[in-house]
């Protein structure tokens, strides 16, 4: 079959394929009548890759991770995530050999650049955990005033100071281990790897600390000279960003999962979240001179006001 053949083939399937998916219906397929907020099943496990799935994918993972008793006894409620240290550079990595592609400026970019995508991936899954996040535009904006520019800086800064001035009980330090691409032709993979460190700003104490990475292997297998150019071509594109991206969000998921549930302050957010109901359905449902009443009592006297009080 001549390459045009298989050229007109392939564009065949993509026009039918994309016809099918245009004509499929986005009917409910549902009553509408199934109920919000029931039990969530299988919370601490989903996401979490299993042994099947690391052979499957040829991951062996490296993943480390330990948990101190004080966080069983006297977890840390409010947590910061400082800005993550790149170990690997700003460099193209492809086949272990750095491959400059910028100055030097870029190349410091880019540096902050991996780090940080890292960084936002492993934010948004633990946001919505338990604890009390802080947002890291303002853990930045905290650091850059307080002249913390660098990972040096960053070491050099006691944790009970920093806790102090963001308000955390607790900091997590990352590391970016591995960013790095390979490349042979029928075989391509994406490796990140990603360590974690959770100390207390009231002693300095390490609450957890664990270490994972990411293997995203691609093997294709080629029996004539053709198979091989279009399996090649294949492995190639799958070093693309995206792929990337997606091994930066599977470690920083991995290493969130690995953080135990902390009961207590789901027990505490729902007693806190009832009471804030109840009042608001108070105020919803009370008379408006009861409401502004109330209002008057919570504001500062005009007395008060006409003399700086």
């Amino acid at each position: 079959m001549s390459l045009w053949k298989i050229f007109s083939v392939f564009i065949v399937l993509l026009v039918f394929s994309l016809l099918v998916a245009g004509c499929s219906s986005s009917n409910r397929r549902t009553t509408g009548n199934e109920q919000f907020f029931l039990d969530e099943e299988g919370v601490s496990e989903h996401g979490k890759k299993t042994t099947i799935d690391r052979l499957y994918q040829i991951d062996p993972g490296d993943k480390e991770f330990e948990i101190s008793d004080t966080f069983y006894t006297n977890p840390p409620k409010r947590v910061a995530i400082l800005p993550f240290d790149n170990l690997v550079g700003g460099n193209y990595i492809l086949n272990e050999v750095p491959i400059p592609r910028f100055d030097k400026d870029k190349e410091s970019d880019w540096n902050w650049t991996y780090a940080n995508r890292v960084r936002k991936f492993f934010f948004g899954h633990f946001s919505a955990r338990e604890f009390e996040d802080i947002e890291l535009m303002y853990v930045d904006k905290v650091l850059s005033a307080l002249n913390i520019k660098t990972p040096n800086d960053l070491y050099n800064t006691t944790p009970q100071e920093l806790g102090r001035i963001l308000g955390a009980d607790a900091l997590i330090y990352g590391k970016i281990t591995d960013f790095k691409n390979s490349y042979y032709t029928l075989f391509a993979q994406i490796r990140i790897g990603l360590h974690i460190k959770c100390v207390s700003t009231v002693d300095g104490s390490i609450f957890f600390e664990g270490e994972h990475k990411r293997y995203d292997n691609d093997i294709r297998i080629a029996t004539n000279p053709f198979d091989y150019v279009i399996a090649s071509f294949q492995n190639y594109m799958s070093l693309r960003d995206v792929y990337a991206a997606r091994a930066s969000e599977e470690v920083a998921r991995e290493l969130v999962l690995r953080i135990p549930i902390v009961k207590s302050f789901i027990e505490e957010e729902d007693r806190r979240i009832n009471d804030l109901i109840k009042t608001k359905l108070i105020s919803s449902t009370a008379p408006d001179h009861y409401v502004a009443d109330q209002d008057k009592n919570t504001l500062p006297l005009k007395s008060d006001n006409k003399n700086g009080k």
